[in-house]
């Protein structure tokens, strides 16, 4: 392989059903209705599958960020390299850590719920009895499959996280239209009411409801190894978030709904405590069948959530250090064209922090303190970009529409993150007051060490990071 090759992502190899394969899996859908289902219904209870409806609604209108920013600039850099158009290069390296930061805790987060609360909840179910250390050993699996897919290239990730989400998106709807079928209320909308947990219960369903939709952008740094992406102008990176969401959102709305009506709106606080409520559920309704199938699906999206936030979040790395922002060993790939010097280290990162949080918090307590930095981590790097919206040209738009859709939507889906953030963390209570300081932990060096790199670079470089090699 030549010195070119060796700093080269390969080209032409994802399709526009790819990069949404790889966003669906980024968000994980049926991990999501195990895990984060569970970690929210107990603050949301009955208004579970409003937290759902009011979290897409707000993604919904983030993802308008994520569609304008793909017309700007398509590259590896992602995030990175959209706020670094608008707003230079200190904003873009925070962004860029901010979005490594969330996405790699939040690979090393899923594993510790499924391994240290969902399948020892199973197991106690089947009168079954899980060694202590079997959390630690699934952590290793769920990261260590993940880890070695990456590794092997974007062509076999990428065929893989195709296929299983679509399956995932086709169970999930289906079987929850049959459980609503069979479980149906007599007073159906009462899950979308907040007359039960009030304004706070909500925002507070919504830090596990928001954290199942941060994948949404996972697929943006795949843009340089995309077909079409320069004869389209970077808008199939943005069709493909929105067709995902859309997909996800459908599903995750309906599950939640679905898990609400058939375990009893009336005994959620039942559901939360129970280790995989969900299974009994499915299990009540579909059969011993249909609840295998629940927990293989979720071990699977377990997997594939890893596999799609290691592949987006080590490309983003491997720009910044193409950009000879940090060490250009991140900036080479192996044989394979993948970065694999980026993935060895963010995979052992999320496999130290989700150790380390568990044996700290305990599973469930760790889950929920990483869950809620991952929330912080990401609407502070949608933030940005949100701003750097604003400070783009419309691109040939009207000036109502640049009104609308480069000022109006940004800036509601930034007072609505933050909202949720205030209303979700305080007054802050243990342990969710760790997760603030996680995020301090982060971002405190990362802006000091932007500021400082920054000053290298020239304004025309400072705005064209994540595109090329300066």
């Amino acid at each position: 392989m030549s010195e070119s090759e060796s700093r080269a992502l390969q080209q032409d190899v994802v399709s526009f059903w790819g990069l949404v394969g790889q966003s669906i899996s980024g968000m994980a859908p049926t991990c999501d209705v195990v895990a984060f289902m569970t970690a929210g219904a107990a603050f949301a209870l009955v208004a579970m599958p409003l937290s759902y409806l009011a979290a897409f609604i707000l993604m919904f209108i983030e993802v308008n960020t994520i569609y304008h920013l793909t017309k700007h600039r398509a590259s590896a850099g992602g995030y990175y390299s959209f706020v670094s158009a608008g707003l230079g290069a200190p904003a873009a390296l925070v962004t860029g850590f901010m979005v490594i930061f969330y996405q790699t805790l939040s690979v090393g987060a899923i594993p510790v719920y499924v391994g240290g609360v969902f399948l020892p909840g199973l197991a106690r179910s089947l009168g079954l009895a899980l060694p202590s250390w079997f959390w630690i050993a699934s952590i290793l699996f769920f990261v260590g499959v993940p880890w070695l897919l990456s590794v092997a290239g974007i062509r076999p990730s990428i065929r893989t996280v195709a296929i299983t989400s679509l399956i995932e998106i086709l169970f999930l709807v289906g079987s929850s239209l049959f459980i609503i079928s069979r479980a149906l209320p007599a007073h159906p909308w009462a899950p979308f009411s907040t007359a039960d947990v009030g304004f706070k219960g909500v925002a507070m369903g919504m830090i596990f409801a928001i954290t199942s939709f941060i994948g949404i952008g996972s697929h943006t740094p795949l843009a340089e190894e995309t077909r079409g992406v320069r004869t389209q102008n970077g808008r199939v990176i943005g069709k493909a978030a929105l067709v995902s969401l859309s997909l996800v959102g459908a599903a995750l709305i309906l599950s939640a709904y679905a898990l609400t009506v058939g375990w009893g709106m009336h005994d959620m606080r039942s559901f939360a405590s129970n280790g995989a409520p969900g299974v009994v559920v499915f299990e009540k309704y579909l059969g011993f069948w249909g609840a295998a199938a629940l927990v293989i699906l979720a071990i699977n999206s377990a997997m594939a959530d890893g596999l799609a936030l290691l592949n987006g979040s080590a490309r983003v790395l491997f720009a910044i250090a193409r950009d000879r922002l940090l060490h250009t060993r991140f900036a080479l790939v192996n044989g394979q064209r993948a970065p694999q010097g980026a993935i060895n280290f963010l995979a052992a990162l999320a496999l130290g922090l989700a150790i380390l949080f568990g044996l700290v918090f305990g599973p469930s307590n760790g889950f929920n303190v990483m869950t809620t930095a991952v929330l912080i981590g990401l609407v502070t790097a949608h933030s940005l970009m949100n701003l750097a919206l604003m400070r783009l040209p419309a691109g040939g738009d009207s000036h109502g529409s640049r009104i609308f859709f480069h000022f109006l939507l940004p800036i509601v889906a930034t007072l609505l993150f933050w909202w949720v953030l205030w209303e979700s963390l305080f007054p802050l209570a243990y342990p969710l007051g760790w997760s603030l300081v996680l995020w301090v932990v982060a971002i405190v060096p990362a802006l000091l060490y932007a500021k400082w790199r920054a000053r290298r670079l020239s304004q025309e470089e400072a705005h064209r990071l994540g595109t090329t090699a300066l």
